[in-house]
């Protein structure tokens, strides 16, 4: 029996046309992952209560905070977002927080918080480089953050804790339960925020009170933050994908390239193989 080429021919073009899509769609998946970071340094449940130093509470950077601000990815060309829930307010006093990076050899703060006057919600966001650090210093991000201050403030850039406004006005502000989380986001890349409590649903179980606080300096009129030092180690295993092209990964950098090649080897492995047969 006399076999048909065209019919082969014409069979062949619709899956070699296939395999070049989902190679192609591979592809650009990739190019997009590759180019949207971001990392959680801070995600913190805690009561911020009158008798904190300076009302200074500061926590470590999360695990998997990259060592390095600037390499393999610039994050300082990008921005800070800050994003907090408020479950307990003693008064209607309009409040504020901040965020410093205890750093080497100095420190930056980012901008304040809107000022509120209940529960709720809140974010807002600031560049690099619109950090405040003291006149004359720059903090070297090559070596990342040391401890970060999340500071209780009102809207005079004052810190009314106890020790420096005495327990009666402490009052009006604080104790207060929140949660506080800062993503760093670089350059270009879509901000994905933390998924927010119900604030209907109660304070969660593990907002309790730190013990994670300590004295801090006195910065200028965006900082008031503290000059400690100290530098972050580990690798970014939390960095995550930011994209809008449909892809869906989570894995860290280098475990994601893998993946992807992997998915792409069988598709690109088809066409070569078909190429050859063509001949």
């Amino acid at each position: 029996m006399m076999r048909d080429s065209s019919v082969g021919s014409i069979s062949r073009a619709p899956r070699r046309a296939g395999v070049f899509l989902a190679a192609a769609a591979l592809v650009s998946c990739w190019s997009s992952f590759a180019a949207a970071e971001q990392f959680v340094v801070v995600d913190e449940t805690y009561e911020h209560t009158p008798d904190m130093p300076d009302s200074h509470y500061r926590v470590e950077p999360r695990p998997g905070t990259p060592s390095n601000w600037k390499s393999p990815i610039d994050y300082t060309t990008g921005t800070a977002h800050m994003h907090l829930e408020v479950y307990t307010k003693p008064t209607d006093t309009p409040t504020r927080f901040q965020a410093c990076f205890e750093a080497q050899p100095t420190y930056a703060c980012v901008g304040q918080a809107p000022a509120y006057t209940t529960v709720g919600v809140y974010d807002w966001a600031t560049k690099f480089s619109d950090f405040w650090s003291p006149p004359g210093t720059a903090v070297d991000w090559t070596l990342g953050s040391g401890k970060i201050a999340l500071i209780l403030k009102d809207t005079q850039n004052g810190k009314p804790s106890a020790d420096n406004v005495g327990a009666e006005t402490a009052a009006l502000y604080m104790p207060t339960k929140v949660r506080f989380v800062v993503t760093i986001v670089s350059e270009g890349s879509t901000y994905v925020p933390p998924a927010p409590v119900e604030m209907d649903a109660g304070v969660p179980d593990d907002a309790g009170a730190g013990s994670s606080t300590g004295a801090g300096g006195s910065g200028g009129s965006g900082g008031n933050g503290s000059g400690g030092n100290g530098g972050a180690g580990g690798d970014p295993v939390n960095v995550h994908p930011v994209n809008d092209s449909g892809c869906s990964f989570s894995m860290g950098n280098g475990a994601a390239q893998g993946a992807w090649l992997l998915l792409a080897a069988p598709a690109l492995l088809a066409m070569r193989t078909r190429r050859k047969r063509s001949r």
